[in-house]
């Protein structure tokens, strides 16, 4: 047989590559050259293109074809019980002496067919040509590497069009480019990445990745590696610009955090890698912007547009980030209990949530009423907020005076919906008394689903003593502003005086003194003052300081022994300075 000679070609940059010589075998003879184009000639390079290059894949995806075709048979044929030993040497013999078609060829033809879809106009005649991009999507399945990770680059450029990804989603090649992302060569990773960042960018794209289980290895990715075991950079960075653009959807930002990723991207975060640093920072914004219950667990507080759903939990403060899924497989402990508002499982909370909607309703909460911000519209939701306060506290144990808030007890409460759950996951619609803490919590999920943007919760930043995890909500008005435009925000008291709106107060407007005081934002410093009475047989101590009754505790010397366990308690309450009198 004659030499075929096949002109490969290839891209529109100012150079094109133009390749080579094969021959029947498609053995290569010669590699590639470069040489100058002027723009006129392009179209007929592109006429090359579809002509010889499209040509010689199909070709080589034949024989490669007939390879995978014969090696399954043999392998069946080796499977066989009923087989005699003769027959099986045979197979075997066949087996050992089949040739998979030159590796060096179908490796520059992939070279050239990444070159050629690095340019639009190019990809768009390559998607005319019949069976063009379906080639390339079947060497990205070949057993070499080299030749896989090749295809995976000439590939991932289609993923670019809005054409392309519909055309690639089609063939289900999502799966493919998962795979190569655990492949050493660093190129390969970066475009595999790339190509599912792309796939990211509509919400078509972002359900077939959810679907396709893509997450846990893009976020391995962020730990990349290259052949030498050395932190890969730039696939690590793309992984990261894929992560953000697939926690667009609620559902992929819960997974995403709850595999990890949220932890990883923070840690990024303080990289000397700038380039990863501020890549990491917006993903992790992107994922707060998603999922509430990691927001609240990072930033302390959900904000005003932070709609929570079913779904939503409170792990609360001092422990790592972890998965509602796990949080559940914990056995019961003396750990802080976690919230979990779902009315979708949790039937009084359903019943509870129809009752808040059904009480709104009928004080005239429309939505041409949210949707207003005039004076008879801002009262209509004042009173809304004011009856939500209300139904949540007497459901939860009714009020308490302010400097009698240390006796409100409900740890009985909070194990016994632990045991009837058999989880440190407390059902919100389970409890019957509790403290602020869950009352905010519970608030800002029935405001989301009945006053919309008007409530945020905000956290305490204690980290020890009885108002560990304290928290409070925000609400707001549109409309409702001072003199000078500013908007009003309000505290919700659902606690003492219930439904009561205490304002925080603008630039021209002062706060109200209760709004500090519900909040409790800093830490209550105490003072003991220690004083002997001989003659008595007793000390006493005096507190002062504190935003509690004063008084004095006496006791007998017999019972001093009891101080000891008394100053570790109430070094857990307060932060104690002692003075001797």
């Amino acid at each position: 047989m004659g030499v075929q000679c096949c002109l490969l070609c290839a891209c529109y940059t100012l150079n094109l590559n133009v390749i080579a010589l094969f021959v029947p075998r498609f053995s290569l003879i010669s590699s590639s050259v470069r040489f100058l184009v002027p723009k006129p000639k392009r179209y007929c390079c592109v006429w090359l293109l579809r002509c010889q290059l499209a040509s010689v894949l199909s070709n080589y995806c034949k024989l490669y074809d007939q390879f995978v075709e014969s090696k399954q048979k043999h392998v069946e044929d080796l499977s066989k019980e009923d087989l005699d030993q003769e027959a099986k040497k045979a197979a075997q013999d066949a087996l050992e002496k089949l040739e998979i078609p030159d590796l060096r060829l179908g490796r520059a033809i992939l070279e050239n067919c990444k070159s050629c879809a690095e340019q639009g106009n190019v990809r768009e005649e390559m998607r005319k040509e019949e069976n063009f991009f379906g080639n390339m999507f079947r060497m990205i399945k070949h057993e070499d590497e080299i030749v896989s990770g090749m295809a995976c680059q000439a590939l991932a450029n289609a993923a670019f069009d809005v054409e392309g990804r519909p055309m690639l989603l089609e063939m289900n090649a999502i799966p493919e480019f998962v795979k190569c992302l655990t492949y050493k060569d660093v190129d390969t990773q970066l475009s595999a990445a790339r190509a599912i960042g792309n796939f990211a960018m509509d919400s078509y794209g972002r359900q077939k990745l959810f679907e396709s289980k893509a997450m846990a290895p893009l976020v391995a990715q962020l730990e990349a590696k290259d052949e030498n075991g050395k932190d890969a950079i730039e696939p690590r960075r793309a992984a990261i610009l894929a992560i953000g653009k697939c926690a667009s959807d609620r559902s992929s930002a819960v997974e995403l955090c709850d595999i990890g990723a949220l932890s990883k991207l923070l840690s990024l975060m303080d990289t000397h890698w700038k380039q990863l640093g501020q890549a990491a920072e917006d993903a992790v914004e992107r994922l707060l912007q998603k999922s509430q219950s990691a927001k609240l667990w990072l930033r302390g507080e959900v904000d005003f547009e932070d709609r929570t759903s079913d779904g939503w939990f409170d792990m609360g403060v001092g422990r790592p980030y972890t998965s509602l899924t796990d949080l559940q497989k914990e056995t019961i402990n003396t750990n802080r209990e976690v919230l979990l508002a779902d009315a979708s499982q949790d039937n009084r909370l359903k019943q509870l949530v129809e009752e808040v909607k059904g009480e709104c309703a009928s004080l005239g909460l429309t939505q041409i009423i949210l949707d207003k911000r005039d004076i008879a519209s801002t009262d209509i939701k004042k009173k809304c907020v004011v009856k939500i306060a209300e139904i949540l506290s007497q459901r939860l144990g009714g009020s308490i005076l302010y400097d009698k808030y240390m006796d409100f007890g409900y740890s009985t409460e909070i194990q016994r919906c632990k045991q009837l759950r058999k989880s440190n996951v407390v059902w919100v619609g389970d409890l019957k008394k509790a403290g602020c803490r869950h009352r905010a919590f519970l608030f800002k999920y029935l405001c989301d689903l009945v006053l919309p943007y008007l409530c945020r919760l905000e956290r305490t930043k204690i980290e020890r003593g009885a108002h560990v995890g304290h928290a409070w909500n925000v609400v707001k008005f549109f409309g409702d502003v001072d003199q000078e435009g500013q908007q009003k925000t309000y505290t919700v008291d659902l606690m003492h005086n219930v439904g009561s709106l205490y304002e925080n107060g603008t630039d021209f407007n002062p706060a109200d003194e209760w709004a500090a005081k519900y909040q409790v934002k800093e830490e209550r410093n105490a003072t003991i003052f220690l004083t002997s009475h001989p003659e008595e047989g007793c000390v006493s101590l005096h507190f002062a300081g504190m935003k509690l009754n004063h008084g004095f505790l006496v006791f007998s010397s017999r019972s001093l022994i009891a101080l000891k366990s008394l100053f570790v308690y109430l070094m857990e309450l307060f932060i104690v300075t002692i003075h001797q009198a």
